[in-house]
C-alpha cells in the first residue's frame, strides 16, 4: 500500500509538465497557392516539394536553415531570394498585397522580378503564396520583430532566458510528393466561316488565341492581359463577322478559320498538334491548303500602340502587307494613332520555347504574324499573378477590337479599301460590344487558366469555350495534344494549392530546458527512495534531539517557579 504513493510522487510532475497547457496555442487554417511546377523541354521549373513542416522566421533572420521564412513579395528582392536559398531556408510564405490592381509601381516590380526568377528556377524546397490577410500580416510582424530573439538580447543569459519564454510559429502542410498530371492532353478547337467561293478552294485567314495563361501560382493565374484579351477578341470577332457571313449579299469569297489553342505558354504544344493535324496526318483535310495568312493574336488588353511580330516581314503587295497597310489606314483615321510598329525577329530553334506563337506557322512556312502591345515576348507581364481582369481597361480593348476587325475587314472586301480603308464598316449597331467583349473576358478570367489546370477533355473552361466558338462558327472540332511518352516536351505537375496551419509553439530550447528540468526533478527522487533509510533515521534523529531539548527546557523552568521535583 505504501507503493502508490512514490509512483504517484514521481509521476504526477512529469504529466504535469507535458500536459497541454498551453505548449501550442489553436491553431489556424488559410489556403495558399503553390509555386509551379512543370518541365519544358527537358528543363525542370519551379518548386519540386510541397510538405511543409517548419518553423517560421521573418525575412531579415540571420539563422534560417531549416526554416520556413515569410515575407512580403513587395519587399523581397531577386538577391534577398537568393541569398535565403544558398543560406538553407527550408521554405516560403509569400504574402501577395492586397489590391493588385492599386500597388505602387515600385511593388509591381519587385513582384515581376521575383515571379520571373521563381519561374526559371529549379527548387527543392517548397514555396507557397498567400494573400496578404490581418491574421498573416500580425504573423509577419511579429516575426519581423522577434528576428532571431537572440540578437537583440544584452547579455547570455538574457538571450537563454528570452529563448525560453518566448513562443514561436511552426507553419505544416500536409501534402505528398507532387506527382505529373495522369492526363497530359491539351485541347486546340477551331470553327469556321466558309467562304462564298465555287469549285475551287477559297483562301483562308486563319485568327488564332491561345487560352491558357502562365504566373508563379497557377492557381492564381488568372491572364486577363495574356491572353484573356486575345480569346475576347477572337471571340467577338467571329460574333461581328458571323453576321456578315449568314447573308449571301455580304458573304465574302475567303474563309475565315478562328483557332483556341491550347498549350500556349508550354512552347504552344497546342497549335504544333493543331498543324501537323491538319498538314501531316488528314490527307484529306483542305483547311490549310490555301492560306492567305495567319493573325495571331496575344495581350491586346492595354492602352499601348499595337506591335505587329513578325519572323520574316511580308513581301511587298501579299494579302498580309495589304492587312497591315489596311491596319495601319484604320488606327490613323478612327483614332489618330501613329502607323503599326513592325518588329522583326527571327526563329532560334535552338532556345527551349519559341516566343511567339506565329512562329508555329513560319516554321511550316505558312505567312504568320502576332499582333500585340507588347514590344517583346520576353518581358515579365506575359507571365504573372498581377495580370487580373481589373488591370485590361474595357475602353482599349473595345479600340483595338475595333481596329483589327476593321482592317480583317478591308482585306474581305477589297472595295472597303479603295482609296484606303476608312474603317466604317463596324459601326453604329454592327460595332464591336463593350458588354459583349466584357462578357467574353469574364469568361476567360472566371478561373484560373494555367495549362496544369486545363489539361484534359472534362475542363469546364475548355467546354464553355467550345460551346462560344460554336455558336458563331461552323465544324468546331476539337484536336487533343498529348506528349510523347519517352521524350516529352512538356510535363505539368498536380498540388496547385494545399492547406496551412499556423502553430504558436514553445521553441525547441524550451524542450530542451524542460526535459533537463524533469531530469534532474528524478534524479533527486531516485536520490531520496535510494537513501530513504537513512533520511528517515536523520529525520528521527533530528526530532528525539529536539524532544530532549523541550523536555530539559521544561524541568528547568518549573524548578524557577519553586516546584520541587517528587520522589516516588
Amino acid at each position: 500500500m505504501d507503493v502508490l504513493p512514490y509512483y504517484l510522487l514521481v509521476c504526477l510532475p512529469v504529466f504535469i509538465a507535458l500536459s497541454p497547457i498551453n505548449p501550442v496555442e489553436a491553431a489556424s487554417e488559410l489556403d495558399v497557392h503553390r509555386l509551379a511546377q512543370f518541365e519544358l523541354a527537358g528543363n525542370t521549373h519551379g518548386s519540386k516539394q510541397a510538405a511543409l513542416t517548419m518553423d517560421a522566421r521573418g525575412p531579415t533572420a540571420t539563422h534560417v536553415l531549416r526554416k520556413t521564412i515569410v515575407a512580403k513579395m513587395c519587399d523581397l528582392s531577386v538577391p534577398g531570394f537568393r541569398e535565403l536559398v544558398s543560406n538553407g531556408a527550408g521554405g516560403l510564405l509569400l504574402l501577395i498585397p492586397a489590391g493588385l490592381g492599386s500597388i505602387t509601381d515600385q511593388c509591381r516590380e519587385a513582384i515581376l522580378q521575383l515571379e520571373e526568377e521563381l519561374l526559371a528556377s529549379e527548387l527543392d524546397i517548397p514555396v507557397y503564396f498567400a494573400e496578404e490577410t490581418e491574421e498573416l500580416l500580425d504573423l509577419y510582424s511579429t516575426l519581423a520583430s522577434e528576428g532571431e530573439g537572440s540578437e537583440a538580447a544584452s547579455s547570455a543569459l538574457a538571450a537563454l532566458v528570452q529563448s525560453i519564454s518566448n513562443s514561436g510559429y511552426q507553419l505544416v502542410v500536409s501534402a505528398a510528393t507532387p506527382q505529373p498530371v495522369k492526363d497530359q492532353g491539351v485541347v486546340s478547337m477551331a470553327g469556321t466561316l466558309p467562304g462564298a467561293g465555287g469549285e475551287d478552294q477559297p483562301p483562308t485567314i486563319v485568327i488564332v488565341a491561345h487560352y491558357d495563361s502562365a504566373g508563379a501560382a497557377p492557381s492564381l493565374a488568372t491572364g486577363a492581359d495574356s491572353n484573356g484579351s486575345g480569346v475576347s477578341i477572337l471571340l467577338e470577332m467571329a460574333r461581328l463577322f458571323s453576321s456578315l457571313y449568314s447573308s449571301s449579299r455580304s458573304h465574302p469569297a475567303y474563309s475565315l478559320v478562328f483557332l483556341l489553342s491550347g498549350g500556349g505558354k508550354i512552347n504552344y504544344a497546342g497549335t504544333k498538334r493543331w498543324l501537323e493535324e491538319h498538314l501531316d496526318m488528314d490527307t484529306t483535310s483542305d483547311l490549310l491548303a490555301n492560306v492567305d495568312f495567319v493573325l495571331c493574336l496575344d495581350s491586346l488588353g492595354k492602352p499601348a500602340p499595337l506591335k505587329l511580330h513578325v519572323s520574316k516581314p511580308p513581301k511587298e503587295g501579299s494579302a498580309g502587307d495589304i492587312f497591315l497597310n489596311n491596319l495601319n489606314a484604320v488606327t490613323k483615321t478612327l483614332y489618330g494613332a501613329p502607323a503599326v510598329e513592325m518588329v522583326h525577329k527571327k526563329i532560334n530553334l535552338a532556345d527551349d520555347s519559341l516566343a511567339w506563337e506565329h512562329e508555329r506557322f513560319s516554321i511550316r512556312r505558312l505567312p504568320a504574324f502576332t499582333l500585340s502591345t507588347l514590344a517583346s515576348s520576353q518581358t515579365p507581364e506575359r507571365a504573372t499573378i498581377l495580370d487580373t481582369v481589373d488591370s485590361v481597361p474595357r475602353a482599349a480593348l473595345e479600340k483595338n477590337t475595333r481596329m483589327i476587325a476593321e482592317a480583317l475587314a478591308c482585306s474581305l472586301y477589297p472595295k472597303l479599301a479603295e482609296g484606303g480603308c476608312t474603317g466604317q464598316l463596324f459601326a453604329g449597331s454592327l460595332a464591336p460590344s463593350a458588354d459583349s467583349l466584357a462578357g467574353w473576358l469574364d469568361l476567360a478570367t472566371s478561373a484560373p487558366r494555367h495549362s496544369s489546370l486545363l489539361v484534359g477533355k472534362n475542363s469546364d473552361l475548355v467546354k464553355s469555350l467550345t460551346a462560344a466558338l460554336s455558336r458563331y462558327t461552323h465544324d468546331v472540332v476539337k484536336v487533343t495534344s498529348t506528349p510523347d511518352r519517352r521524350e516529352p516536351e512538356y510535363v505539368l505537375y498536380d498540388t496547385p494549392s494545399a492547406t496551412l496551419n499556423i502553430y504558436r509553439v514553445k521553441p525547441a530550447v524550451f524542450d530542451l530546458f524542460l526535459s533537463a528540468a524533469i531530469g534532474c526533478y528524478l534524479g533527486l527522487i531516485y536520490l531520496l527512495l535510494n537513501n530513504s533509510t537513512v533520511i528517515v533515521l536523520f529525520l528521527t534523529g533530528l526530532v528525539k534531539e529536539k524532544e530532549v531539548e523541550m523536555n530539559g527546557h521544561a524541568k528547568s523552568n518549573g524548578v524557577k517557579n519553586g516546584h520541587k521535583p517528587h520522589s516516588y
